[in-house]
């Protein structure tokens, strides 16, 4: 018997790709173009998954997510947005959400996500809180050695770890000095799908101005003074993997604005 999907999203061409797709791989699918409308037919009718757009106008996919639980407490939702917002898939995830997927699509990511979501084990969703309703530290963590810890803070620690380490995304480590940003950036390398590439280092408050640029970037020979061969640049010794820039707020400001417009545009080009 075909899984049955519901897919809510305001956009009727996203809804009809979609539905289409998943109709190809398999399952059968209905269709919603408002929160509210999604509602009524996840209560009338039977779904095993529900495919949600965060942004739905008069209804966001949070408030969608909690109607949902509500109707079905064990229902498996997944959350679409668009707006790569990291706080906003921390708060879906621990609001029971089972996964969220970023825009523009990827159709097999979708697929894929739905696939391992209709896979779970039944109890799976209970597994991951303990009796208290705090979660558990993931297994994985332990096994590397890399973060040990039971407190709330180290828990929340782990959950959004656990969230950007799949993804492409840019991010920020805050913290004092000596409090382990750098063991937290291996952490989420580890558990990347870039983790068999290189995971490259860079101290960015020992360069001065003059250096940065070319230590970031690289160059060819002959762009200044001294430059007697090329160089490959930190962005490039990690290509594929992950470039952990630790002091940026000591660059220099022109060398901030063209770092920020590497990780915008994701590209570059030797001093």
């Amino acid at each position: 018997m075909k899984k049955r999907v519901l897919i809510i999203d305001d956009d009727m061409d996203m809804c009809t790709l979609l539905s289409r797709f998943l109709s190809r791989n398999g399952y059968e699918t209905g269709v919603a173009y408002s929160g509210q409308k999604g509602l009524t037919r996840f209560e009338e009718e039977s779904f095993d998954a529900v495919l949600c757009d965060f942004r739905l106008g008069n209804m966001d996919g949070k408030e969608v997510l909690m109607s949902v639980k509500k109707i079905k407490p064990d229902a498996i939702v997944l959350i679409i947005t668009g707006y790569s917002d990291i706080k906003t898939a921390i708060e879906v995830i621990k609001q029971g959400a089972f996964d969220y997927i970023t825009k523009p699509l990827i159709p097999d990511e979708v697929l894929s996500v739905l696939n391992k979501a209709l896979e779970r084990p039944a109890d799976s969703a209970e597994e991951r809180n303990t009796a208290s309703g705090k979660a558990k530290t993931p297994g994985k963590y332990q096994k590397q050695e890399f973060l040990v810890g039971e407190a709330p803070a180290t828990r929340d620690l782990y959950q959004q770890i656990e969230i950007v380490a799949p993804t492409n995304y840019s991010i920020i480590l805050y913290g004092e000095s000596g409090t382990g940003k750098e063991v937290i950036a291996k952490t989420i390398h580890k558990l990347s799908h870039r983790k068999d590439k290189p995971f490259v280092a860079m101290d960015c408050g020992t360069l001065s101005k003059e250096l940065a640029g070319s230590e970031l970037f690289g160059h060819v020979k002959g762009a200044f003074t001294g430059a007697s061969s090329d160089k490959e640049g930190h962005f490039e010794l990690a290509n594929g993997g992950t470039l952990f820039l630790d002091e940026v707020g000591n660059l220099s400001i022109d060398i901030q604005a063209a770092l920020l417009r590497v990780i915008q545009e994701r590209k570059f080009k030797r001093v």
